[in-house]
């Protein structure tokens, strides 16, 4: 079988993602809204096929699920952030890390988004690549 027409290769599918889990205090969160506004303009600029970002809704324990900002050991001041950068396969995503070094533009937007979370909360699950058979 011939996997040339998978939706991990056809252009503009999101065959491969990079999860980045973070804490911000709640105070931070109009600021944070924008610096991931400027991000996602940079990282579609330079190719990536998608950059969402989201915020956790619920802090309860669902069964015997462990909620993930108990796991990330959230306070109540602090909102729990998750972004998927999405690319068609990881060739792609080499490809869109080797354009994007040399615009520096990206150094401001990463300094004030560094500054805007809690400091040391900056977990990243890696790149993750879709199961054709599942999806």
């Amino acid at each position: 079988m011939s996997n040339t027409n998978t939706s991990s290769n056809q252009k503009g599918s999101r065959g491969h993602i990079e999860i980045f889990l973070y804490r911000a205090p709640k105070k931070n969160h109009d600021e944070m809204v924008q610096v991931n506004i400027q991000s996602k303009d940079f990282f579609t600029r330079h190719g990536a096929s998608g950059f969402e970002v989201f915020s956790l809704e619920n802090r309860e324990n669902v069964m015997e699920f462990v909620n993930l900002s108990k796991t990330i050991s959230a306070s109540e001041e602090e909102e729990v952030w998750l972004e998927i950068q999405s690319y068609r396969n990881a060739e792609h995503m080499k490809e869109f890390t080797a354009r994007m070094q040399g615009d520096k533009s990206i150094e401001p937007i990463y300094k004030r988004f560094m500054e805007l979370i809690t400091p040391g909360s900056m977990v990243t699950f890696g790149g993750f690549n879709r199961i054709e058979e599942i999806s």
